[in-house]
């Protein structure tokens, strides 16, 4: 995997009015986090490691931060209330993302023209993470591929993005908007809502063939959500690969576009 040393984090003055600013350990937390995110996609042992994402355990990481396991469960628990992380489990290793962790890609941020509804959110922060690229420059959105260099025409930026970004059939990204993950958790009011988004994320990765189009992905979204609300399952912490493409597989057939 890609060495998280590499880059350095650029944090704006606004920080100072997030809500977990004055908690020490979920601010401590949530930094760490951002430093070890890849800053592009890797793979640990077979398992594709997304952009903004990293495998470790409840136990490294604590112990990377100076924290006891029941503050490191605190402090996650803070960070993924406000929607600004998720954690996927299994047996053998744990996957951390900062949802938003493209937006801290942008170098174009401003902050004086971004708003926020919640003094909690981490999008009011405005933090720029930028990465040295080795003497190399690295566009978003371009794709070399048998030595052709494919650039996707500009989309237009979703109005109040989440961060989080589904790849379509163009190679271009989706920015799921914040408020449509609210809408969504109202409606599916049993699912993990950015859990099962950053599933989606790795298996549209996973399966080029079978992308959407952008008129198509809002009707892939709520298929994947109905789905998962209508099998009542309790959630768990745990999440089982082989389940998650039996799933993706089932919702697929019946819209493919």
């Amino acid at each position: 995997m890609e060495s998280e040393d590499l880059g350095y984090v650029k944090i704006h003055r606004k920080i100072l009015e997030w809500g977990w600013y004055k908690d020490i350990n979920t601010f401590r937390l949530f930094i760490h986090m951002l430093l070890k995110a890849n800053w592009k996609e890797g793979n640990f042992k077979g398992t594709t490691v997304p952009r903004g994402s990293f495998v470790s355990s409840y136990p490294h990481l604590a112990e990377e931060c100076s924290l006891t396991i029941n503050e490191l469960r605190t402090a996650l628990k803070h960070l993924k209330s406000t929607g600004e992380v998720t954690v996927s489990t299994n047996n053998k290793y744990s996957m951390f993302t900062v949802n938003n962790y493209y937006k801290y890609q942008d170098d174009n941020s401003q902050a004086d023209s971004q708003s926020t509804d919640s003094a909690h959110s981490i999008n009011s922060l405005l933090t720029t993470i930028k990465e040295k690229k080795e003497g190399k420059n690295i566009y978003n959105n371009i794709i070399t591929k048998d030595d052709n260099i494919i650039c996707p025409e500009p989309e237009k930026s979703a109005p109040n993005p989440s961060g989080i970004q589904l790849v379509l059939n163009d190679k271009t990204f989706y920015d799921v908007p914040i408020d449509k993950i609210a809408l969504w958790r109202e409606t599916y009011p049993a699912v993990n809502i950015e859990q099962e988004l950053q599933k989606m994320r790795a298996w549209l990765d996973s399966n080029p063939t079978r992308r959407k189009t952008r008129r198509g992905i809002e009707r892939f979204i709520n298929n994947w959500l109905s789905r998962t609300q209508d099998s009542a399952k309790p959630q768990t912490t745990k999440q089982n690969g082989g389940d998650t493409e039996y799933a993706a597989e089932k919702y697929d057939r019946s819209f493919a576009l």
